[in-house]
């Protein structure tokens, strides 16, 4: 661990692009994967995920933009100054993440314009018919294939640009990608289930079910990768986790985020099952402060 590297100065702006794209992700691989292997009772209640992912991603791109010290050269991130070409670099996380981030945009707003058709809103009816035979054609599983795939690498993408850094405790692991993926999938399912519970007045009590269970199966990995994440930190964990921001994580993302949502899972009362679901959200958003707030415990004998 590098003793003088100087601090990211990463403050609220970053941790919320790393929230809301994680809903975003994390959601729209549902919405995608309901697409390819779902009943239509569970396409009927995941299309909220439409309507969620690209609103979230578009504050996300907002975000970065906002964030740089010189917003308006935000495009020489995917095209070149002098020629204007398309500017892709593989071996940089800067210029992968910038191309997909703008692939998962491509495909949320594709879906979020068909929604909108399917449900006859701002006077896009009248091509309701054609968006939902297009759903459901044969082309279209290749469509889902391909959102289903860009928003995995948003879910893990913002793990591993901070393991690409050389921040403490970022540089010292290879689980944070891993780590925010199974969050990115727990916090997008609980806000499809609060978005659904609302809304979604037709929508089978057995699909809920459904939706909370997979919620469980991804609090549950969650909880392995953040044991994971903690096991690789070896002696550092003590330190990392024991001050504040990282003692967030074992005083409230455990109990209060992972913990108390998975017993809220057996219960059969819906304002429980809600409270879960915030619970849930709560986490993620807790969860992110923490790991972007670490280094500072270490840099400059903080």
């Amino acid at each position: 661990m590098d003793p003088y590297v100087a601090s990211p100065h990463w403050h609220g702006l970053i941790t919320a692009y790393f929230f809301l794209g994680g809903i975003a992700a994390g959601s729209y691989a549902v919405f995608t994967m309901a697409g390819l292997f779902g009943t239509e009772f569970d396409q009927k209640a995941v299309r909220f995920a439409a309507y969620l992912a690209f609103p979230l991603v578009s504050i996300c791109g907002v975000i970065l933009i906002v964030d740089l010290n010189r917003p308006e050269r935000f495009w020489h991130m995917m095209l070149q100054s002098e020629t204007w070409r398309p500017m892709f670099k593989w071996w940089s996380p800067m210029s992968a993440g910038s191309w997909g981030l703008t692939a998962f945009s491509a495909f949320s707003a594709t879906s979020f314009l068909g929604v909108l058709a399917e449900d006859h809103w701002f006077g896009l009816g009248r091509w309701g018919p054609l968006a939902t035979r297009l759903r459901k054609a044969p082309l279209a599983r290749l469509f889902e294939v391909g959102g289903m795939l860009s928003a995995f690498f948003l879910g893990a993408y913002t793990g591993t640009l901070l393991s690409a850094t050389n921040q403490p405790v970022w540089a010292q692991t290879t689980w944070l990608s891993a780590l925010f993926l199974a969050s990115s999938a727990s916090t997008g399912i609980a806000a499809i289930i609060l978005v659904a519970r609302r809304l979604g007045r037709n929508v089978p009590h057995d699909v809920f079910e459904r939706l909370e269970w997979l919620d469980a199966y991804a609090m549950v990995l969650e909880l392995i990768m953040l044991a994971a994440f903690a096991w690789s930190l070896g002696p550092l964990a003590v330190e990392a986790l024991g001050q504040w921001p990282g003692a967030c994580i074992p005083a409230f993302v455990v109990p209060a985020g992972l913990l108390f949502p998975l017993a809220a899972r057996m219960s059969s009362k819906a304002w429980v099952a809600t409270t879960g679901s915030c619970a849930v959200l709560l986490g993620g958003l807790a969860l992110r402060f923490a790991i972007v707030g670490i280094p500072a415990i270490f840099v400059n004998g903080k």
